[in-house]
Protein backbone atom coordinates (compact mmCIF):
# COMPACT_ATOMS: atom_id res chain seq x y z
CA UNK A 1 0.00 0.00 0.00
CA UNK A 2 1.39 3.61 -0.86
CA UNK A 3 3.07 5.00 2.02
CA UNK A 4 2.65 2.91 4.65
CA UNK A 5 5.54 0.06 6.39
CA UNK A 6 4.74 -2.62 8.44
CA UNK A 7 7.57 -1.94 11.05
CA UNK A 8 10.32 1.06 11.79
CA UNK A 9 12.42 -1.83 11.16
CA UNK A 10 12.08 -2.45 7.40
CA UNK A 11 13.54 1.25 6.57
CA UNK A 12 16.38 3.36 7.37
CA UNK A 13 15.87 6.89 9.27
CA UNK A 14 15.52 8.88 6.58
CA UNK A 15 12.69 6.97 5.28
CA UNK A 16 10.49 6.89 8.52
CA UNK A 17 10.68 10.66 8.93
CA UNK A 18 9.73 11.04 5.55
CA UNK A 19 6.87 8.80 6.15
CA UNK A 20 5.63 10.22 9.82
CA UNK A 21 6.23 13.55 7.39
CA UNK A 22 3.40 12.70 4.95
CA UNK A 23 1.56 11.07 8.12
CA UNK A 24 1.72 14.59 9.80
CA UNK A 25 1.00 17.08 6.57
CA UNK A 26 -2.15 14.63 6.19
CA UNK A 27 -3.58 15.40 9.57
CA UNK A 28 -2.27 18.78 9.66
CA UNK A 29 -5.73 19.41 7.92
CA UNK A 30 -9.11 19.90 10.03
CA UNK A 31 -11.98 18.40 7.48
CA UNK A 32 -9.06 15.53 7.80
CA UNK A 33 -9.21 15.83 10.91
CA UNK A 34 -13.23 15.38 11.60
CA UNK A 35 -12.56 12.26 9.31
CA UNK A 36 -10.22 10.64 11.11
CA UNK A 37 -12.14 11.12 13.70
CA UNK A 38 -15.48 9.89 12.86
CA UNK A 39 -14.25 6.65 10.95
CA UNK A 40 -12.87 5.70 14.45
CA UNK A 41 -16.14 4.62 15.06
CA UNK A 42 -16.20 2.26 12.44
CA UNK A 43 -16.29 2.48 8.28
CA UNK A 44 -18.15 4.75 5.88
CA UNK A 45 -18.32 5.10 2.67
CA UNK A 46 -17.75 9.01 0.81
CA UNK A 47 -21.91 9.62 1.01
CA UNK A 48 -22.09 9.15 4.48
CA UNK A 49 -18.88 11.15 5.33
CA UNK A 50 -20.09 14.33 3.31
CA UNK A 51 -23.66 13.83 4.63
CA UNK A 52 -21.79 13.65 8.22
CA UNK A 53 -19.94 16.56 7.80
CA UNK A 54 -22.17 18.34 5.38
CA UNK A 55 -18.94 19.20 3.18
CA UNK A 56 -19.29 18.59 -0.85
CA UNK A 57 -18.65 15.17 -2.05
CA UNK A 58 -15.50 16.26 -3.84
CA UNK A 59 -13.92 17.82 -1.04
CA UNK A 60 -14.14 13.99 0.63
CA UNK A 61 -12.95 12.80 -1.91
CA UNK A 62 -9.88 14.59 -2.13
CA UNK A 63 -9.41 14.71 1.83
CA UNK A 64 -9.22 10.81 1.51
CA UNK A 65 -6.76 10.63 -1.55
CA UNK A 66 -4.44 12.31 0.92
CA UNK A 67 -5.30 10.33 3.61
CA UNK A 68 -5.15 6.97 1.49
CA UNK A 69 -1.89 8.56 0.29
CA UNK A 70 -0.64 8.65 3.59
CA UNK A 71 -1.40 5.32 4.91
CA UNK A 72 -4.22 6.27 7.78
CA UNK A 73 -7.42 5.04 5.80
CA UNK A 74 -7.82 1.85 4.01
CA UNK A 75 -10.98 1.74 0.76
CA UNK A 76 -12.32 -1.77 0.84
CA UNK A 77 -14.97 -3.10 -1.50
CA UNK A 78 -16.11 -2.07 -4.97
CA UNK A 79 -18.38 0.06 -7.02
CA UNK A 80 -21.35 1.44 -4.74
CA UNK A 81 -19.96 -1.23 -1.75
CA UNK A 82 -16.73 1.24 -1.47
CA UNK A 83 -16.00 2.14 2.07
CA UNK A 84 -13.35 3.66 4.49
CA UNK A 85 -12.11 2.78 7.49
CA UNK A 86 -8.83 3.48 9.66
CA UNK A 87 -5.68 1.63 9.00
CA UNK A 88 -4.22 -0.42 11.86
CA UNK A 89 -1.95 -2.73 9.88
CA UNK A 90 0.96 -0.55 10.30
CA UNK A 91 2.13 0.41 14.20
CA UNK A 92 3.63 3.73 13.66
CA UNK A 93 0.29 5.72 12.71
CA UNK A 94 -1.56 3.94 15.58
CA UNK A 95 -0.38 6.15 18.02
CA UNK A 96 -1.44 9.59 16.41
CA UNK A 97 -5.03 7.95 15.38
CA UNK A 98 -5.51 6.73 19.08
CA UNK A 99 -4.91 10.57 20.22
CA UNK A 100 -7.45 12.01 17.27
CA UNK A 101 -10.16 9.02 18.51
CA UNK A 102 -9.35 10.25 22.04
CA UNK A 103 -10.50 13.64 21.61
CA UNK A 104 -13.50 14.63 23.04
CA UNK A 105 -15.75 16.97 21.52
CA UNK A 106 -15.33 20.54 22.65
CA UNK A 107 -16.96 22.45 20.07
CA UNK A 108 -20.42 22.88 18.58
CA UNK A 109 -18.67 21.67 15.11
CA UNK A 110 -17.83 18.35 16.50
CA UNK A 111 -20.96 17.78 18.45
CA UNK A 112 -22.72 18.50 14.86
CA UNK A 113 -20.49 15.88 13.36
CA UNK A 114 -21.12 13.11 16.07
CA UNK A 115 -24.85 13.97 15.85
CA UNK A 116 -24.52 13.66 12.64
CA UNK A 117 -23.18 10.12 12.83
CA UNK A 118 -25.73 9.00 15.04
CA UNK A 119 -28.07 10.15 12.52
CA UNK A 120 -26.43 8.13 9.76
CA UNK A 121 -26.30 4.75 11.96
CA UNK A 122 -30.33 5.12 12.51
CA UNK A 123 -30.70 5.70 9.17
CA UNK A 124 -28.69 2.26 8.58
CA UNK A 125 -30.55 0.61 11.38
CA UNK A 126 -33.64 1.37 9.72
CA UNK A 127 -32.94 0.52 6.45
CA UNK A 128 -32.24 -2.99 7.75
CA UNK A 129 -35.28 -3.45 9.96
CA UNK A 130 -37.49 -2.93 7.00
CA UNK A 131 -35.54 -5.44 5.06
CA UNK A 132 -36.34 -8.46 7.97
CA UNK A 133 -39.84 -7.60 8.51
CA UNK A 134 -40.64 -7.29 4.80
CA UNK A 135 -38.26 -10.76 4.65
CA UNK A 136 -40.46 -12.53 7.56
CA UNK A 137 -43.40 -12.94 5.30
CA UNK A 138 -41.62 -14.48 2.51
CA UNK A 139 -41.12 -17.87 4.73
CA UNK A 140 -40.52 -19.59 1.19
CA UNK A 141 -37.67 -17.44 -0.22
CA UNK A 142 -35.84 -17.21 3.61
CA UNK A 143 -33.93 -20.65 2.94
CA UNK A 144 -32.36 -18.53 -0.36
CA UNK A 145 -31.90 -15.22 0.97
CA UNK A 146 -30.68 -16.67 4.87
CA UNK A 147 -28.02 -19.19 3.27
CA UNK A 148 -27.48 -22.88 4.87
CA UNK A 149 -25.14 -23.08 7.82
CA UNK A 150 -24.81 -26.71 7.90
CA UNK A 151 -21.47 -26.64 6.20
CA UNK A 152 -19.59 -24.71 9.07
CA UNK A 153 -22.19 -25.61 11.81
CA UNK A 154 -20.18 -28.16 13.26
CA UNK A 155 -17.09 -25.34 14.15
CA UNK A 156 -19.43 -23.04 16.10
CA UNK A 157 -20.58 -26.44 18.34
CA UNK A 158 -17.11 -28.04 18.77
CA UNK A 159 -16.35 -24.26 20.53
CA UNK A 160 -19.51 -24.19 22.56
CA UNK A 161 -18.84 -24.38 26.54
CA UNK A 162 -19.97 -27.68 28.21
CA UNK A 163 -22.88 -26.05 29.37
CA UNK A 164 -24.51 -22.46 30.67
CA UNK A 165 -26.86 -20.15 28.88
CA UNK A 166 -26.61 -19.18 25.36
CA UNK A 167 -28.03 -16.47 23.74
CA UNK A 168 -28.22 -15.66 20.03
CA UNK A 169 -28.44 -12.43 18.45
CA UNK A 170 -30.24 -11.78 15.40
CA UNK A 171 -31.61 -15.58 15.69
CA UNK A 172 -33.94 -15.12 12.45
CA UNK A 173 -35.86 -17.70 11.59
CA UNK A 174 -33.74 -19.74 14.59
CA UNK A 175 -31.79 -22.16 11.88
CA UNK A 176 -29.21 -22.72 14.45
CA UNK A 177 -31.27 -21.50 17.41
CA UNK A 178 -32.93 -24.95 16.80
CA UNK A 179 -29.84 -26.76 17.07
CA UNK A 180 -28.90 -24.87 20.06
CA UNK A 181 -31.99 -26.14 22.04
CA UNK A 182 -31.24 -29.63 20.97
CA UNK A 183 -28.44 -29.41 23.32
CA UNK A 184 -29.97 -29.35 26.20
CA UNK A 185 -28.82 -25.68 26.93
CA UNK A 186 -30.79 -22.85 28.33
CA UNK A 187 -31.54 -20.62 25.17
CA UNK A 188 -32.40 -16.97 24.42
CA UNK A 189 -33.00 -15.55 21.36
CA UNK A 190 -32.92 -11.61 20.45
CA UNK A 191 -34.09 -10.25 17.07
CA UNK A 192 -35.10 -6.55 16.29
CA UNK A 193 -38.19 -7.93 13.77
CA UNK A 194 -41.20 -8.55 15.79
CA UNK A 195 -42.22 -10.46 12.45
CA UNK A 196 -39.14 -12.46 12.13
CA UNK A 197 -39.88 -13.82 15.65
CA UNK A 198 -43.50 -14.62 15.34
CA UNK A 199 -41.97 -16.35 11.87
CA UNK A 200 -39.62 -18.33 14.41
CA UNK A 201 -42.37 -19.18 16.99
CA UNK A 202 -44.13 -21.42 13.99
CA UNK A 203 -41.05 -23.09 12.59
CA UNK A 204 -40.19 -23.57 16.05
CA UNK A 205 -43.42 -24.81 16.59
CA UNK A 206 -43.50 -27.44 14.03
CA UNK A 207 -40.53 -29.31 14.91
CA UNK A 208 -41.84 -29.83 18.84
CA UNK A 209 -39.86 -27.33 19.93
CA UNK A 210 -42.13 -24.39 20.48
CA UNK A 211 -41.13 -24.24 24.41
CA UNK A 212 -37.47 -24.74 24.06
CA UNK A 213 -36.17 -20.89 23.98
CA UNK A 214 -37.22 -17.84 25.43
CA UNK A 215 -37.53 -15.23 22.52
CA UNK A 216 -37.07 -12.10 22.29
CA UNK A 217 -37.76 -8.74 20.88
CA UNK A 218 -34.58 -6.24 21.44
CA UNK A 219 -31.28 -5.23 18.85
CA UNK A 220 -27.72 -5.98 19.10
CA UNK A 221 -27.14 -2.77 20.11
CA UNK A 222 -29.39 -3.29 23.09
CA UNK A 223 -30.10 -6.65 24.83
CA UNK A 224 -32.96 -7.16 26.40
CA UNK A 225 -30.99 -9.11 29.07
CA UNK A 226 -29.28 -8.19 32.66
CA UNK A 227 -25.94 -7.33 33.43
CA UNK A 228 -23.56 -10.39 33.62
CA UNK A 229 -26.08 -12.92 33.09
CA UNK A 230 -25.00 -15.12 29.92
CA UNK A 231 -22.47 -17.70 29.79
CA UNK A 232 -22.26 -17.68 26.07
CA UNK A 233 -23.21 -15.51 23.26
CA UNK A 234 -23.37 -16.32 19.66
CA UNK A 235 -23.44 -13.78 17.20
CA UNK A 236 -23.92 -15.42 13.29
CA UNK A 237 -24.05 -13.25 10.40
CA UNK A 238 -25.32 -10.49 12.43
CA UNK A 239 -22.06 -7.39 12.32
CA UNK A 240 -22.88 -7.28 8.61
CA UNK A 241 -26.45 -6.00 9.31
CA UNK A 242 -25.48 -3.63 11.97
CA UNK A 243 -25.01 0.02 11.63
CA UNK A 244 -22.03 0.45 13.99
CA UNK A 245 -20.78 -3.10 14.41
CA UNK A 246 -18.50 -2.20 16.68
CA UNK A 247 -20.78 -1.25 19.61
CA UNK A 248 -21.94 -4.79 19.50
CA UNK A 249 -18.63 -6.29 21.18
CA UNK A 250 -19.17 -3.39 24.31
CA UNK A 251 -23.32 -4.79 24.35
CA UNK A 252 -22.02 -8.22 24.80
CA UNK A 253 -19.51 -7.38 27.17
CA UNK A 254 -21.99 -6.17 29.69
CA UNK A 255 -24.47 -9.23 29.54
CA UNK A 256 -21.71 -11.70 29.62
CA UNK A 257 -20.69 -13.16 33.04
CA UNK A 258 -16.72 -12.77 34.01
CA UNK A 259 -15.03 -15.11 31.78
CA UNK A 260 -18.21 -15.20 29.45
CA UNK A 261 -17.92 -15.92 26.08
CA UNK A 262 -18.34 -15.00 22.53
CA UNK A 263 -18.39 -16.91 19.43
CA UNK A 264 -18.76 -14.57 16.09
CA UNK A 265 -18.92 -15.97 12.35
CA UNK A 266 -18.91 -13.27 10.03
CA UNK A 267 -18.28 -12.71 6.27
CA UNK A 268 -14.85 -11.83 4.65
CA UNK A 269 -14.80 -8.80 2.75
CA UNK A 270 -16.72 -9.44 -1.01
CA UNK A 271 -17.42 -8.01 -4.14
CA UNK A 272 -21.17 -9.73 -4.77
CA UNK A 273 -22.74 -6.59 -5.70
CA UNK A 274 -26.11 -8.70 -5.47
CA UNK A 275 -26.14 -9.00 -1.57
CA UNK A 276 -27.41 -5.64 -0.23
CA UNK A 277 -30.87 -6.47 -1.95
CA UNK A 278 -30.63 -10.37 -1.51
CA UNK A 279 -30.05 -9.68 2.28
CA UNK A 280 -30.39 -6.20 3.43
CA UNK A 281 -26.91 -6.10 3.72
CA UNK A 282 -24.87 -3.33 4.67
CA UNK A 283 -21.64 -4.39 4.26
CA UNK A 284 -19.65 -6.09 1.94
CA UNK A 285 -17.95 -8.18 4.65
CA UNK A 286 -16.02 -7.16 7.15
CA UNK A 287 -12.33 -7.69 7.74
CA UNK A 288 -11.47 -10.12 10.42
CA UNK A 289 -8.50 -7.81 11.41
CA UNK A 290 -10.92 -4.85 12.56
CA UNK A 291 -13.64 -7.23 14.06
CA UNK A 292 -11.29 -8.86 16.46
CA UNK A 293 -9.77 -5.46 17.10
CA UNK A 294 -13.36 -4.25 18.35
CA UNK A 295 -13.59 -7.36 20.19
CA UNK A 296 -10.23 -6.67 22.04
CA UNK A 297 -11.27 -2.70 22.56
CA UNK A 298 -14.33 -4.66 24.43
CA UNK A 299 -12.01 -6.71 26.74
CA UNK A 300 -12.00 -9.57 25.04
CA UNK A 301 -9.18 -11.98 24.31
CA UNK A 302 -9.09 -14.28 20.98
CA UNK A 303 -8.73 -18.05 21.89
CA UNK A 304 -9.38 -20.06 18.56
CA UNK A 305 -10.39 -18.76 15.23
CA UNK A 306 -11.16 -20.91 11.84
CA UNK A 307 -12.67 -20.14 8.56
CA UNK A 308 -14.61 -21.81 6.40
CA UNK A 309 -16.49 -22.06 3.08
CA UNK A 310 -13.03 -21.62 1.43
CA UNK A 311 -12.01 -18.34 3.32
CA UNK A 312 -15.56 -16.86 2.68
CA UNK A 313 -16.53 -16.85 6.66
CA UNK A 314 -14.50 -16.47 9.73
CA UNK A 315 -15.51 -17.91 12.88
CA UNK A 316 -14.13 -17.18 16.46
CA UNK A 317 -13.81 -18.05 19.84
CA UNK A 318 -13.36 -14.47 22.31
CA UNK A 319 -13.24 -14.65 25.86
CA UNK A 320 -14.33 -11.71 28.86
CA UNK A 321 -11.51 -10.69 30.26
Amino acid sequence: MPGTFSSVDNMNISSYLLFMEKIFRALANRNRLRIVKILGRGPLNVSEISTVLRLSQSNISHSLRTLLDAGIVVRRGKGSWVYYSLNRSDESPCILLDAVEELEAHSDEQNHDMDGLARCYRDRRSFTEKFFDDAAGRENEMPRLAGDPSGYLQIILDMLPDEGHMLEIGCGRGDILRVLCETGRTVTGVDHSAEMLNTTRKILAKSGLNDCADLRLGTAEHLPVANNSIDCILAHMILHHLGEPSVLFEEVARVLKDKGSMIVAELAPHDDMEMRDKLGDLWPGLDENDVISWAKQAGFEVKKNRTAEDGKIYIFFAVKQ
